[in-house]
């Protein structure tokens, strides 16, 4: 599966021809596998059904023709898997996601069996990734999970060490919250703390992504953790600071920004100008602004829309623009179109809107403008 568009779309990751692929493999080490079996129930359904629908369908299924016995099933699956994946930065192995049903298997049916299941998911995660089914052990079992968590954090596998930071983020994307761990996020922090200087970009990513997450929710606490991540910090460290301060940076928090030299701002002359005051529907907001700096220092500059929503209210939203380290008396002259196009994700309401200028978290100038809704 080369990638993803409108006509390959995300749910066909799981079709026919990789679930027949794992039969085979599965048949190989358990002769007694219906084979036939498994694919027709699959099949009968899969043509309609949505990615997670197609998920969940693969994994009843796996719970239907395997052993009853959970302890052969899992070792069954053990047996099945690929070999381990490696490591291509910009490349994703989309028949892997196949593994992610089986790792559902086993939070379903290996709930009770805590080494076992964590072992299988160990192995099933050096070739896809566990991150969602492991937090039903987490939630059972949050010491002796965390326990073993501190020593994949010394796992040779990157995708073991990912893992721990993954499967541990407060607020991680399509599953249900720990919220345990946005009340207390100690005892992740000290987890992070082991993969802060991972070698690997994709493992301190994924650190930066659960900073993220738990700096919605204990800002102060991710703050105070990253100022003293910043002493002696690499360049691979401070990366991960101004990743995992997003968030924050985009609320303008001033202690945020201050931690990486983002002051307030001495700007003047300030001119936000829109190429019109209409937008129409499909239709791009094209707008040009400048400003004079008044000092040496270093701008972060962001723009906010305030969109209509369908009740008649404004929300805003913050896009990120430029980074800039302008001296005293230069000129900052910035155009930028904002696409109103519609998008399976984002739907617009016809009315009155606003956009901002945002300089280091603090706005500077603003305007109106119209979404007339329609076509073009």
């Amino acid at each position: 599966m080369a990638g993803l568009s409108a006509e390959n779309k995300l749910r066909y990751i799981y079709n026919m021809r990789v679930v027949s692929h794992l039969a085979k493999r599965i048949k190989i080490k358990y002769p007694a596998f219906d084979e036939s079996g498994f694919c027709h129930t699959i099949e009968a359904k899969l043509e309609t059904l949505g990615f997670g629908e197609r998920e969940r369908l693969i994994r009843d299924a796996l719970k239907k023709y395997l052993p009853k016995d959970f302890k052969r099933s899992a070792h069954i699956l053990i047996d099945s898997l690929e070999p381990a994946l490696g490591l291509e930065p910009g490349k994703t192995d989309w028949d892997s996601f196949i593994v992610i049903p089986l790792t559902e298997f086993i939070a379903d049916a290996g709930i009770d069996h805590f080494s076992l299941s964590m072992k299988t998911l160990y192995e099933m995660t050096k070739r896809s990734s566990s991150e969602w089914a492991i937090r039903s052990f987490i939630k059972k079992y949050p010491e002796k999970s965390f326990a073993l968590f501190e020593k994949w954090t010394a796992d040779k596998n990157p995708h073991v060490r990912r893992l721990v930071s993954e499967c541990t983020r407060p607020r991680l994307p399509l599953t249900a919250r720990l919220r345990r761990f946005q009340k207390n996020p100690k005892p992740v922090l000290a987890l992070l703390e082991s993969l802060k200087d991972d070698e690997e970009l994709y493992v301190r990513r994924s650190v930066a992504n659960n900073l993220n997450d738990i700096s919605r929710d204990n800002p102060e606490i991710v703050i105070e953790t990253l100022k003293r991540w910043l002493r002696g910090a690499s360049i691979e460290r401070r990366w991960i600071v101004r990743h995992a301060l997003r968030t924050l940076f985009k609320q303008g928090d001033k202690k945020a920004l201050a931690l990486l030299g983002y002051l307030s701002p001495k700007i003047s002359r300030v001119k936000l100008k829109l190429k019109s005051k209409r937008v129409p529907g499909e239709g791009n907001l094209s707008f040009h602004f400048l400003f004079l700096s008044d000092k040496s220092q270093k701008l972060m500059i962001d723009y906010r829309i305030h969109f209509m929503k369908s009740n008649g209210k404004l929300a805003p939203k913050t896009f990120k623009l430029t980074i800039k380290n302008p001296e005293c008396g230069d000129k900052i002259s910035i155009s930028k179109t904002h696409s109103f196009k519609s998008l399976s994700t984002r739907k617009h309401y016809a009315g009155k809107h606003e956009v901002e200028l945002i300089v280091n978290g603090a706005p500077v100038a603003q305007t109106n403008f119209t979404y007339t809704g329609g076509g073009l």
